[in-house]
């Protein structure tokens, strides 16, 4: 998932992603940060292809202020 996650966060033409990892309920929480200004989060492609895995949530979001995009779950 990791991989899926960061594989998607490159393909944007940033230079730079952050992953953080962590455990939360006994989950993992996956977040991955992509630090290209100016993206929107791409179209439900990757949601489907996330939701093939056995996962509590996901999503995608756009930060306007400091222009990046984040994908996680």
């Amino acid at each position: 998932m990791t991989v899926l996650l960061a594989r998607a966060a490159l393909t944007d033409g940033g230079c730079r992603i952050s992953v953080h990892l962590a455990v939360q309920d006994r989950q993992a929480l996956i977040l991955v940060l992509s630090h290209q200004s100016g993206h929107t989060p791409e179209d439900e492609g990757l949601l489907r292809e996330v939701s093939a895995f056995c996962i509590a949530s996901c999503g995608t979001d756009t930060d306007q202020k400091d222009g990046g995009a984040a994908a996680g779950l």
